[in-house]
């Protein structure tokens, strides 16, 4: 199941985080686990680690579990981060199953044009299936085990910022009504 939230964070937090994510961090190249070579088709961005931060780690936990109702939310410390990605074509890939043991995704869109052609998009039975727009301060948790991709655009050079928290493990806050 997909679960779409606006205004992840307040106005005032959703400020910090886009200046530190556009004027403050420093991203390190990633590629594909699997990959045979590194080159632009394995290449799907740069990323600040969150683990590096402390406090900024912590709001975004906090956030996400404030925003999608859970509680005790563990996540993979090494692997969660801020992401800078060219969206020049499509990436598709899951991101569960060993040695990271994820079992969900939060992705929140930070810095990038509203449009339709740089958000996220979902695949069943490897065809294009769902499609997720981007705009700032949106977040989307999903099953890990999911084929998604960055969406491709044909603007050339279109960047676009968000976060990843790889989900480990947490628990459903069922609030009392």
């Amino acid at each position: 199941m997909i679960k779409i939230i606006n205004n992840f964070f307040n106005k005032n937090q959703l400020h910090l985080v886009q200046n530190f994510t556009l004027n403050k961090a420093t991203y390190t190249p990633c590629f594909f686990e699997d990959a045979v070579e590194r080159n632009k088709h394995t290449h799907y961005g740069n990323r600040f680690y969150l683990n590096t931060d402390k406090e900024l780690k912590d709001l975004f936990i906090k956030q996400a579990e404030l925003k999608f109702d859970l509680k005790n939310l563990k996540i993979n410390e090494n692997q969660s981060g801020i992401d800078q990605r060219n969206l020049d074509h499509f990436k598709p890939h899951t991101d569960s199953g060993s040695p990271y043991w994820i079992i969900s995704n939060i992705l929140i869109m930070i810095s990038g044009p509203t449009a339709v052609t740089n958000g996220t998009v979902f695949y069943s039975k490897n065809e294009l299936d769902i499609h997720v727009g981007f705009k700032e301060n949106r977040a989307v948790m999903f099953p890990s085990d999911w084929l998604h991709s960055q969406h491709a655009s044909t603007v050339p050079n279109l960047k676009r910022y968000t976060a990843s928290l790889f989900c480990t493990s947490y628990e459903k806050n069922y609030s009392e009504e």
